[in-house]
Order: C-alpha cells, then sequence, then structure tokens
C-alpha cells in the first residue's frame, strides 16, 4: 500500500463505512496539496443478527460492480434545490467522475486530487474545515448515492505554490468581458468600433465605408 492510498469499504445497503481486512470506518483527514489514490470496495451485509457497528469482516460479502461506474466528490456542505426553478447546491471542490472498475480486487480505483484553488477557497486562512465526501453508483445515465460523510480537510504547514488552476470568476473575462474590452483585428462587415476621449467626454467611431475610405461620426 502506497502513502496516499484511501482504501475504503462501503456497505452499500446501509450506506456506511466498514471494516474489511483493516479498512476504516470514518474518513481520515486529508491535505489539501495532497491527491489520495481512492480505492472503494462494495459490500452487502450477510444475513446477520448483529448490529452494524458489531459485525466483522466476515459479515460481509464482497459485491461484482463491473456493471456500474462510480464518482466521488468532496464539497462543502450540501444544499437541497426547490422543487421549481431551483439550482443544484455548490459545486464539488474536488471531483473524479471516472473511476475504473478492478476486477482483480473487485474494487473502483481512481485518483482525487486536493491540489486545487477551490480546495484552498474552501480552507482559506483557517487550519482545516469540515468536507463532505460523498460516493455515487452511476449507470445507464442514472447515479445512486452509496456514501455521504464528513471529514477534516487540513491545511500544509509546508505548503506549494498553491493549486493547479485559478478560479475563473475571479482571474479571467468572460467573451463578453473581452468582446467589451478588445478591438478585434479583423471586424465583420460594416463594422465600426469607438474611442473615448481621456477626460470621458467624447466617443468617436471608426469605420469604412464601400469605397475603401475611412468615416468618422462624433458619438
Amino acid at each position: 500500500m502506497a502513502v496516499n492510498d484511501l482504501v475504503l469499504t462501503v456497505d452499500i445497503v446501509n450506506k456506511v463505512l466498514v471494516a474489511l481486512n483493516g479498512t476504516p470506518t470514518q474518513l481520515p483527514s486529508q491535505f489539501q496539496t495532497n491527491t489520495a489514490n481512492l480505492q472503494i470496495q462494495c459490500v452487502l451485509p450477510s444475513q446477520t443478527s448483529l448490529p452494524v457497528g458489531s459485525r466483522t469482516s466476515i459479515d460481509y460479502i464482497v459485491q461484482n460492480m463491473a456493471a456500474y461506474g462510480m464518482r466521488a466528490a468532496v464539497g462543502a456542505t450540501p444544499e437541497g434545490e426547490s422543487a421549481v426553478g431551483g439550482a443544484p447546491g455548490p459545486a464539488p471542490i474536488a471531483l473524479q467522475a471516472n473511476m475504473v472498475w478492478d476486477a482483480p480486487s473487485q474494487s473502483f480505483l481512481g485518483t482525487l486530487n486536493f491540489n486545487t484553488v477551490a480546495v484552498d477557497d474552501f480552507i482559506g486562512e483557517s487550519a482545516s474545515a469540515l468536507a463532505y465526501f460523498e460516493l455515487n453508483l452511476t449507470i445507464s445515465g442514472t447515479r445512486i448515492t452509496i456514501l455521504q460523510t464528513t471529514f477534516s480537510l487540513k491545511a500544509n504547514v509546508d505548503q506549494t505554490a498553491g493549486g493547479s488552476s485559478p478560479t475563473p470568476v475571479n482571474y479571467y473575462y468572460t467573451k463578453e468581458d473581452s468582446d467589451n474590452r478588445y478591438v478585434k483585428k479583423v471586424g465583420l462587415a460594416g463594422e465600426t468600433f469607438i474611442l473615448t476621449s481621456p477626460n470621458g467626454a467624447y466617443q468617436l467611431e471608426i469605420g469604412c465605408d464601400n469605397n475603401g475610405q475611412l468615416t468618422t461620426n462624433l458619438v
């Protein structure tokens, strides 16, 4: 097992983490600059009268989930959407949308990258923040949630330069922003552009007529 491996076993009936060959029953803390190597095994409880917390590894049957896909997501507190016109809750701050079924281990495998600006923004200046971890099975375009639990997402003392990409809303112009700020190298037929005087009092519209002559118009 590698340092960054996160091996989990999910009871897909009771939708909880269970102990199987040493897997944890609670999600361990994770660090903002790490990448977790996920290995997720799905099990069903065998016929037993013991309560969930009292079962041992022999009380679970590993399931072949080859017909399914899996998504793993980390985010802030989930929010419901209203029945009419509601927007989905907050976007995940870390997402693995294409976990791969591994027949030899009877598990889903995939990586979950916490070294993102979204994670940095989520933790902010705090030492840690409570995050939600969710697993969804996918089949025929349908998602089936099999686990949702919380864990501590911690900031690092010895930090790297930061996440892998900036938050678009803070760093990138949209198409509309760019169209409003920059003159195109080659305009469309009949298109003009406007220059503004330094004091902001005047604007001059410049174009080209059908004879190739410059046209100006004070607007």
